[in-house]
Parts: structure tokens; C-alpha cells; sequence
């Protein structure tokens, strides 16, 4: 009878440690895609408040367009101003780049993302500029960058996770 007992309490046991685990199985998931929207929502908050900043100051506004159009024609002053705009950008879209390369950003938003990050960088003044810069990103950020092209209907090389296998 104890033996018949024991064995009862065993098997509730285990039932009790198989829902535990679910239940935290559970957590954890959730815990991840909170982890993920933070993490989309402050790469969003970093370049929204980059746009506000540069659009509320007509000089920053200016130098940003004139670079981007001809980063050579700008004085050393401006160059100096357009290298810190830019890095400060580019870095944001890097970040939103890597983000999505580990799963954090759906493919439906990185399309914009990707859409933007090429109009950005298409220029040649901004174009210009990322050739003297581009060694500061990563080797993934660059390869999508120099390799992808943007268009109306980005084709599946940009949708999916872009970049040399690591």
C-alpha cells in the first residue's frame, strides 16, 4: 500500500515538473518578444529623435542635404558636421541592420528599413562619404550596403537576412 502511494506521489510529481516547465517554457517566450519590441522600439526612438534634432536646426538641415548631394563641395567645417550626422545615422541603421539579421525585426518592417537605408546612402555625396567611413561598420552592414540594391519591390536577397554567413 505505501509502496502503491509512493508511486502515486512520484507520478503527481512528475506532472508537477512537467507544467512547471511549460509554464516557464511559456515565460521565457514571452519574455523574448518583450525583449525584442524594447529593443525595435529604442532603435526606432534613436533615429526618430537623430530627425527631429537635424530637422529643427536649419544648419544641420543644410549641411546634411548639401553632403549628401557633394560631400567634396562642403568646407572642412562642414565636412567635420556631416561625418558626425552621418555616423550618428548610419550607426542607428546599422543597429537596426543587426537586429534584424538576429530575428528581432520582422521582414515586413526591415523592408522599410532596407528601402530607407539605401536612400540614405544613394547620393553621391553620401555616397562619398560612406567609402571613408564604411570600415567602422561591420562586415554584414557593409556587404548589405555595397552588395543590395534597393527597388519598388525589394527581391528576396534584401528581405531575407543579408550579409557573409558568420
Amino acid at each position: 500500500m505505501l509502496d502503491a502511494l509512493g508511486d502515486i506521489g512520484d507520478f503527481l510529481g512528475g506532472i508537477g515538473v512537467v507544467i512547471t516547465l511549460v509554464y516557464l517554457a511559456a515565460q521565457i517566450r514571452q519574455n523574448t518578444r518583450s525583449s525584442r519590441t524594447e529593443s525595435y522600439q529604442a532603435a526606432v526612438a534613436a533615429i526618430s529623435e537623430w530627425t527631429r534634432d537635424v530637422g529643427t536646426k536649419p544648419a544641420s538641415s543644410r549641411i546634411v542635404e548639401a553632403g549628401s548631394q557633394d560631400f567634396e563641395a562642403l568646407s572642412a567645417e562642414e565636412r567635420v558636421q556631416f561625418n558626425l550626422l552621418m555616423a550618428s545615422l548610419v550607426r542607428n541603421l546599422e543597429n537596426i541592420h543587426f537586429q534584424f539579421t538576429r530575428g528581432a525585426i520582422d521582414e515586413s518592417a526591415w523592408a522599410g528599413w532596407a528601402n530607407r537605408t539605401h536612400a540614405i546612402l544613394e547620393p553621391a555625396g553620401a555616397r562619398a562619404w560612406w567609402r571613408t567611413q564604411e570600415t567602422a561598420y561591420s562586415p554584414e552592414f557593409r556587404c548589405f550596403v555595397n552588395e543590395q540594391k534597393p527597388s519598388d519591390d525589394l527581391p528576396e536577397s534584401i528581405v531575407r537576412r543579408s550579409g557573409p554567413a558568420v
